[in-house]
């Protein structure tokens, strides 16, 4: 496969945070023309592109490079399109494959059978040429097979992530209900993070957990590619891999960490679970950065030292949602007691608060400056700006509200 061929390529996000992951691929790639779609964006351009994606976006779940579109309304117009792609550019009789299939029609009425026809399909077509099917590894295949059908048109594309982005590359000790890192990103992109960041503006989040909104946080403030302790990759039993660019990808990615590596990190954790906060000081450990941690109850929170200029500093931070029947009534608390927190110790402070619901939201008794939309997982969330006033006030909470 030529090395400088242009392709089309997806990365696949989180609902909601469509426009950010768009701005960040046109960031990393320098790329124009990038097309934000549901729960993914689009950009053509070389291999060189979609590494630089694999290795440095925060935001993005998989990358995608597209082989065909088809119309496909029968299981036999699937079968006949799958076949008519050149699968030895790809992988050959050796190899091992998988196949992800999302989407129905009216004779495909799973995604089970859909997967099953397009191996069927792939491996018939090696076959006829080599005299042997290539084998089937659903967990670690060389080459992941990804098929998306919608409204009467098939979508094939070869997976370059592997395993999904929001895996940094090491196995993160979490807690019950842990934040993928790719919805951490976002918050903190919302939040203009990376900009702020440089200004020496600090942040905490003083309900940290395992640490995933700080360790993000701290990565993106000393320049550290997200994938950069990742050692494996979906590309790399790809036929259509070129290793010499990857590699040089990575050297740039490695110069970087470095001359960032000793700058000050103005990043706080705080949780109040002495278990939970350990977890976090390993994964800080695993992540190689050394964020500031400490066993700390949300009602004793304080503001760190700060500059003076608005926003004196940030919160970002991911209250319990208290999904299950009894907890929602803590959350609540919880809550609310952030509002009062933020209000009295955190002036003229810039806050980020994902609120599961109306309700929760609400009980933080601060205006916020925006509600944005954006999921967790399959629950719609709302990602609260809370520009706190820098004026004190008096009186404990909920007088002041």
């Amino acid at each position: 496969m030529p090395q400088h061929a242009e392709f089309e390529f997806v990365a696949t996000c989180t609902r909601g945070a469509e426009p950010l992951l768009a701005a960040e691929i046109a960031a990393i790639t320098g790329l124009g023309g990038v097309e934000e779609r549901r729960g993914a964006v689009v950009f053509r351009g070389g291999l060189g592109h979609a590494y630089r994606c694999c290795l440095w976006s925060r935001l993005a779940s998989r990358v995608l490079v597209v082989l065909a579109h088809f119309r496909c309304g029968a299981a036999e117009d699937l079968y006949r399109g799958i076949r008519r792609i050149d699968w030895l550019d790809h992988l050959g009789p050796d190899d091992t494959l998988a196949v992800d299939f999302v989407g129905v029609s009216d004779t495909i009425r799973s995604s089970r059978f859909g997967a099953l026809k397009t191996k069927d399909a792939v491996c018939d077509a090696i076959r006829d040429r080599k005299g042997r099917r290539p084998g089937v590894d659903v967990a670690n295949p060389r080459v992941r097979i990804n098929v998306r059908l919608h409204d009467g048109v098939a979508s094939v594309s070869i997976d370059l992530s592997g395993e999904a982005l929001h895996r940094r590359g090491f196995d993160r000790q979490t807690n019950a209900a842990p934040l993928k890192e790719t919805l951490a990103a976002a918050m903190l992109h919302l939040a203009d993070w990376p900009t702020l960041c440089a200004e020496g503006v600090p942040l905490v989040d003083p309900m940290c957990g395992s640490g995933t909104i700080v360790l993000e946080a701290a990565g993106m403030a000393l320049d550290r590619a997200p994938g950069l302790q990742r050692r494996f990759w979906g590309f790399t039993g790809w036929r259509g891999h070129h290793e010499p660019g990857w590699q040089g990808l990575l050297t740039e990615a490695r110069d970087r960490a470095r001359a960032k590596a000793d700058d000050p990190l103005f990043v706080f954790g705080w949780d109040r679970d002495r278990g939970v906060l350990g977890a976090a000081k390993e994964n800080a450990r695993k992540a190689q950065v050394s964020v500031r941690l400490k066993c700390r109850n949300l009602a004793d929170a304080e503001a760190p030292p700060c500059r003076e200029a608005l926003p004196r500093g940030l919160v970002v931070t991911n209250p319990p949602f208290g999904e299950r029947l009894g907890e929602l009534s803590e959350a609540g608390d919880t809550y609310a007691l952030l509002g009062d927190v933020l209000r009295h110790r955190f002036l003229g402070w810039r806050a980020f608060v994902l609120a599961g619901s109306r309700e929760l939201a609400g009980r933080v008794g601060l205006k916020p400056t925006r509600r944005i939309p954006i999921h967790n997982g399959p629950i719609e969330c709302r990602v609260l700006q809370l520009d706190v006033s820098p004026d004190p006030v008096s009186g404990a909470g909920p007088g002041w509200r």
